[in-house]
């Protein structure tokens, strides 16, 4: 299916807006012209090459998956830039007409800058920072739940931000505008138009509930993220100039705009405690980052002011009472009709009628259904029917009150439910059902397992799949190790990595080798059986697969799971099939190295076979723009970006490891990384100052070895304040140092286009350290090497630094 209309009309939307961006000054004519014309050419070029590879592909009867992919994208952007292109040639056809003659005097003189107005510009930047990071925090937990929320996308979001950022940057030290008034106007309508993309492009392209591809989710981030992004880079960056002006050092504005984005964690972090939805959020940020431009610049006398402040209030007062979240998931979810919709700590619950049914949405993906049998018998009486008289039973998440009923066929005396977020627990009424004891626990699993005493006869792990680092933890080695040290003797442990693909590609094969794997080095028996799902069910007493003989034995009456649907036979034929394709030299899956998550990605991936190789053009791109920040000047700043980020995403993983719990203190270790920025850019310290930026690069080169040696030691820690204690002090040294890099390549010059050039490549590095460590290096080489890889990466950087000198 071809989106051409939609194609054409989100371009003309982005072409219309590069072009109000011109006409207010965020960069010149001639820029503007250049960038749409080296677009067409490349959109020409593209035509030619994908319809070149047609005649070939029929001509020698070739087979080539990727050209269908190709030739898609071909016809879908090439009617969007057709379309452009008329507008292109409308708009400046007196450019065309006139492009051998010479420029008069006129039209070569660059529009001279206006001065800075003498304004706070410290409160400014501070303002900047905190409204950025508050709607980079919003947009992130939202397009996560849009496309899919694994980690290869979170690095492309974090990329995209700060690549986008960085083009900001760069245009400001080209710009001929230096207009305070109009740039913060800009600035405030800069989360307005993300906004509008997210959910005009999602109508368009995406379908509700389901997981689009990495290249579709990738291009959708970017650009949705884009418009924001470059406002916001090129904000900051004639606020430095401005500040620079005034006698303010780059080092110290780069401190304030970070104590804005820590102020922002600090306050997203408080309204998502459950005082505010994520919509009422982003509006009430929206209006007040709207107030501070229009009483800042644009509005004189009290009396005015005040007017303008009573007009705010009226706005904020309906966004408070009546949340507007429920429009926005209809908007979102066009499939169904939403009557509720609630955010919490630790995600959002959506409830709406589809054909007369309810349905239950976490995270705008299908958790629970009117008559969900299979699902629900599946998940419950493989495992179940292995069990001898079972009396206990551990239920990890999963929909409680419909499994519920299956747990109570077997007459157990206590069932314990363990569900990290509150809001579904409450979802489930469990005081009626069946005669056994219930109980809920508001724990994270792995928090949970440390802490109890109980002995478990049946434990039922229905997590998701391990899609992401966070998912991950719970198809390890050493949460298996945990869970069968809860279970009594002869104990059945039941989890399903993923669906039942039938047919199981190199990628499949690899992601349930290694989880197989993990549960063979803690189970004597593990036998996988397909159902909708692959279940793993993992014992010490032997196991079977004839579980319709089993329910007919105990007297267990299933809609489903019974001689009425399955056969024995046929479920015992299909699990020898999986044990013949299962590989033994995959590595298994342990916290050290999270190798599942990275097959699971791979399985993504490999869904839409055609999309790869765009794909890997797309991320290779990526790496080329980033890349072109780079100079010899400056790549002590870019390596030191890049360990940076990647050292926050492996701290981050560290916390779940050693807490179990992350999302309580996430925000503490954030904000210790982002103090240490500001800190380090902000304050002259001696210790680091009087020895030059190549002793602070043999700083930090030092302090990523002592991280990589005592990790280990972190993760083993039994005392959680101890672990969190040392996490903290761990990400705010390295981010001290780096911080104090900036200041030092920015102290003791004024002119603007180095300090754009050097914030430029902080951006670019940590955009590609985020995506690379998030997405590849920690799934495939694991937390201990990832740390080692982070020396080496300063170690370049002070390499460049060497070689300029």
């Amino acid at each position: 299916m071809y989106h051409a209309a939609g194609t054409g009309l989100t371009i003309i939307i982005l072409y219309t807006l590069s072009y109000f961006l011109y006409r207010n000054g965020f960069y010149t004519l001639q820029y503007h012209r250049r960038f749409w014309n080296i677009l067409l050419a490349v959109t020409f070029l593209f035509t030619a090459l994908a319809g070149l590879l047609l005649a070939l592909q029929i001509t020698y009867k070739w087979n080539i998956p990727a050209v269908r992919t190709i030739l898609r994208w071909h016809v879908e952007i090439g009617t969007g830039l057709a379309v452009t292109g008329f507008l292109h040639l409308f708009w400046h056809f007196s450019y065309f007409t006139g492009i051998f003659k010479e420029l008069s005097p006129k039209d070569a003189e660059a529009p001279v800058r206006a001065g800075p107005e003498k304004n706070e510009i410290s409160l400014n930047l501070f303002v900047i920072g905190l409204i950025s990071s508050s709607v980079q925090l919003l947009l992130l937990k939202e397009i996560m739940n849009i496309a899919g929320g694994y980690e290869l996308i979170t690095g492309t979001f974090l990329c995209s931000w700060l690549l986008g950022s960085a083009a900001g940057s760069s245009l400001a030290r080209k710009s001929p505008s230096m207009d305070l008034k109009k740039i913060n106007l800009w600035f405030s309508a800069g989360p307005l138009i993300s906004l509008f993309l997210m959910l005009f492009l999602s109508r368009l392209f995406l379908k509700s509930g389901e997981t689009p591809s990495f290249l579709t989710g990738a291009v959708y981030t970017f650009i949705v993220l884009l418009p924001f992004c470059l406002i916001s880079g090129f904000a900051f960056i004639r606020l430095v100039e401005a500040g620079q002006k005034s006698g303010s050092q780059p080092g110290k504005s780069f401190s304030v705009e970070t104590t804005g984005g820590m102020a922002a964690g600090i306050l997203v972090s408080v309204l998502s405690s459950g005082l505010l939805n994520t919509y009422q959020s982003f509006l009430l940020i929206i209006i007040l980052g709207f107030a501070y431009m229009v009483l800042t610049y644009h509005l004189t006398g009290n009396r005015n002011k005040f007017i303008f402040k009573a007009i705010i209030l009226m706005m904020i007062v309906p966004v408070l009472i009546y949340s507007p979240d429920i429009l926005f998931r209809q908007l979102l979810m066009g499939g169904i009709t939403v009557t509720e919709s609630t955010d919490t700590p630790y995600g959002n619950i959506t409830r709406g009628i589809y054909n007369d049914e309810t349905s239950t949405y976490y995270d705008q993906r299908l958790l629970s259904y009117s008559n969900d049998v299979i699902e629900c018998e599946e998940d419950i009486h493989y495992a179940m029917l292995q069990a001898d008289n079972p009396e206990t039973v551990l239920l990890i998440s999963g929909s409680i009150a419909s499994r519920l009923n299956e747990i109570n066929k077997y007459k157990v005396s206590k069932t314990i439910c363990v569900e990290r977020d509150p809001a579904l627990a409450k979802m489930s009424e469990t005081g009626n059902i069946g005669s056994g004891a219930v109980y809920i626990e508001n724990a994270d699993a792995i928090t949970y397992l440390r802490k109890t005493n109980e002995k478990f006869d049946v434990v039922l792990l229905l997590l998701p799949p391990p899609s992401s680092l966070s998912l991950n933890r719970y198809y390890t080695k050493e949460f298996f190790t945990m869970a069968k040290e809860k279970m009594n003797k002869d104990g059945i442990f039941s989890c399903s990595p993923g669906i039942n693909p039938n047919y199981f590609n190199n990628e499949a094969v690899n992601l349930y080798s290694s989880v197989f794997k993990s549960l063979k080095s803690v189970f004597r028996n593990v036998v996988p059986i397909a159902g909708d799902l692959i279940y793993f069910i993992a014992s010490d007493k032997e196991l079977t697969t004839s579980v319709c003989r089993l329910a007919q034995e105990k007297n267990i009456e299933n809609a489903y799971v019974g001689p009425d649907y399955l056969s024995d036979d046929l479920i015992e034929q299909k699990t020898g099939e999986i044990m013949s394709v299962l590989d033994k030299s995959v590595p298994a899956n342990t916290y050290d190295r999270p190798i599942a998550c990275f097959y699971y990605q791979s399985l993504n991936l490999s869904k839409n076979y055609g999309a790869k190789l765009p794909s890997v053009i797309f991320l290779l791109l990526v790496f080329a723009v980033s890349l072109m920040t780079l100079r010899s000047s400056n790549g002590i700043m870019y390596f030191s970006a890049l360990a940076l980020a990647g050292y926050e995403i492996t701290l981050l993983l560290v916390l779940q490891l050693a807490v179990g719990n992350m999302y309580q203190v996430t925000g503490i270790i954030l904000a210790a990384l982002m103090a240490g920025l500001a800190a380090g850019s902000g304050i002259d310290i001696r210790f680091l100052s009087d020895k030059g930026t190549g002793f602070k690069a043999i700083v930090l080169i030092l302090l990523y070895i002592i991280a990589g040696l005592t990790v280990k030691e972190i993760m083993r820690s039994g005392n959680h304040v101890i672990a969190v204690f040392m996490i903290v002090i761990a990400g705010f040294f390295p981010a001290m140092v780096t911080g104090s890099i900036f200041r030092g390549l920015t102290e003791d010059r004024t002119y603007s286009k180095h300090v754009s050039g050097v914030y430029s490549a902080d951006l670019s590095g940590s955009a590609i350290g985020f995506l690379v460590f998030a997405g590849l290096a920690i799934p495939l080489a694991g937390i201990g090497m990832s740390l080692m890889m982070l020396p080496v990466l300063a170690g370049i950087g002070f390499l460049l630094l060497l070689i300029r000198k």
